[in-house]
């Protein structure tokens, strides 16, 4: 969680920065994930010298199919809104993986100074919603739509799989849909964080998901409260 929450401070840092440096938005983007690349990996290697890690930003190290532990890390998830200072939907992932399984994760939400992780009891206290609040990408929307419709529920939308993902986990919704395929470094840490929290952690067919696999893409993703994932999957395969 701390090298998380230290990615997340040297991110904001960067952006204004560059902001205040007159960078344009591309350079912005850019230079953000290759240094919260660079200080994650650099950092997780002095830790953890025997480990590998499979970073959205860095090369794939065929060995780590071998590995018994590895670190699947988004350095900047939500890349398209980091440069926009008003803008908090951004996130950094970091989960340690062993047996194709996450055994720890976090997720840092820089602007809002939060890192939610597996090793703290985040799961919302939250009464269920009269109607259920579902979220989901902003070029997504389909899917939450029919979900929406079908659970007589409300939707919204946003950036960053790690911002929806966690507010599923806070109790700000009550379900996150992405019916599209997604990379493992933008749902492992999420799903671990959200499994740990007493949540529903599907692809979008309903099946578990595995990661560090060969082909490094999730088939969809849906995170939730556990009653609400049944009527979510008929809805969108009925």
């Amino acid at each position: 969680m701390q090298v998380a929450r230290e990615a997340g401070r040297l991110l904001v840092q960067v952006r204004d920065e560059a902001i205040d440096d007159g960078a344009y938005t591309g350079q912005i983007r850019m230079l953000g994930d290759q240094r919260a690349h660079d200080f994650i990996v650099g950092r997780l290697t002095s830790l953890r010298p025997d480990d590998i890690v499979l970073s959205e930003e860095g090369a794939d190290d065929p060995a780590r199919l071998e590995a018994e532990r590895v670190w699947i890390v988004d350095p900047l998830d939500g890349t398209n809104d980091y440069p926009n200072p008003n803008s908090g939907e951004w996130a950094v992932h970091i989960a340690l993986v062993a047996k194709n399984r996450p055994i720890a994760g976090a997720v840092a939400l820089p602007t809002e100074q939060m890192v939610l992780g597996t090793m703290l009891d985040t799961i919302s206290s939250a009464s269920p919603r009269e109607r259920p609040l579902v979220i989901c990408g902003r070029s997504r929307v389909g899917a939450g739509r029919r979900i929406a419709e079908a659970l007589d529920g409300d939707l919204t939308a946003c950036g960053s799989s790690g911002v929806k993902a966690m507010a599923v986990v806070r109790g700000l919704v009550d379900l996150y849909v992405h019916a599209g395929y997604l990379y493992e470094w933008d749902v492992c840490a999420p799903a671990a964080v959200a499994e740990a929290a007493g949540l529903a952690v599907t692809d979008i067919q309903g099946e578990p998901i595995g990661y560090n696999n060969y082909d490094p893409t999730v088939p969809g993703l849906i995170i939730c409260r556990p009653e609400l994932l049944q009527p979510a999957l008929d809805a969108l395969h009925s």
